[in-house]
């Protein structure tokens, strides 16, 4: 199990910048994140220049979070909207495949808030459906789908409902613990889809989604080792945090400190023999 960031920890910074200091931190492994604007991996310039800044650090992806806002309206009931947010989300497996990342990670956006009945049902009816092309897409490639879990609960009912249903070894989770902190209710979902663990977004808040460094924040950290540990998962520990709301400003030095916390976090408890 490798540590690992997000590249984008210090956007706007462009890439050109944060990853030779990324790696300079000890990190071998990123993450890209949604925001095509900061990653650019859409296009075959942007994939291109990717892939030259890694051989050239001799670092490797874990992971491509689709676009969004672009890709989080799979759920929607205008049939142009879905099918344009499917594609953006079928680019970014595209490139996964291309940059040789393992996964793409994808958000079950729904609206909030929908009551149950005919809206909220046909809306899932639509939700199964780009879940269905996004499988097939992902296996084609050999590239895996990470579903990420939410900050409320009716979406982790559908997240829960989806990877029951696509039981498929191209589909699992991905564990954001930050967002299961604003529901407060950590670390239910990671014991319960522990099985399904494909990577993590690891971050901390005191409430809301600040995507500060562990231990910056209000989550139990030594509970999350022992449940963690306890998994068998064989992914990498990816850190999914952001130097806007941090205490630390400094890029090398956010960096340094993500890099220590990271390996803490990798530290079995005490007792823990596996």
């Amino acid at each position: 199990m490798e540590p690992a960031i997000c590249a984008s920890f210090g956007a706007p910074m462009p890439f050109a910048q944060t990853i030779p200091m990324i790696r300079k931190a000890g990190f071998q492994v990123i993450s890209l994140g949604g925001s095509q604007a900061g990653s650019s991996y859409a296009t075959a310039e942007g994939r291109a220049a990717i892939r030259k800044l890694l051989d050239g650090n001799g670092m490797m992806i874990d992971s491509v979070h689709a676009p969004f806002p672009e890709g989080d309206r799979l759920f929607s009931l205008d049939e142009g909207e879905r099918l344009e947010s499917l594609r953006q989300c079928q680019v970014a497996l595209d490139a996964a495949e291309e940059l040789d990342g393992r996964m793409v990670v994808i958000h079950l956006i729904q609206p909030y808030g929908i009551p149950e009945g005919d809206v909220r049902n046909r809306m899932i009816e639509q939700g199964r459906r780009s879940g269905g092309a996004l499988v097939a897409h992902a296996a084609e490639r050999r590239v895996k789908l990470a579903l990420e879990n939410g900050q409320k609960r009716d979406y982790d009912q559908v997240l829960e409902s989806f990877l029951t249903e696509f039981d498929d070894a191209h589909v699992g989770l991905c564990y954001d613990s930050g967002h299961e902190n604003v529901q407060g209710t950590c670390f239910r979902l990671l014991e319960q889809f522990g099985h399904r663990l494909l990577t993590v977004h690891i971050h901390d808040n005191s409430g809301s989604d600040t995507h500060v460094l562990p231990y910056e924040g209000t989550i139990d950290w030594e509970q999350f080792r022992r449940t963690f540990h306890g998994l068998g998962y064989a992914g990498n520990l990816l850190l999914e945090v952001s130097m806007a709301h941090s205490q630390f400003k400094d890029a090398a030095v956010f960096l340094s400190e993500a890099r220590k916390r990271a390996e803490r976090l990798l530290r079995r408890p005490v007792g823990d023999r596996q």
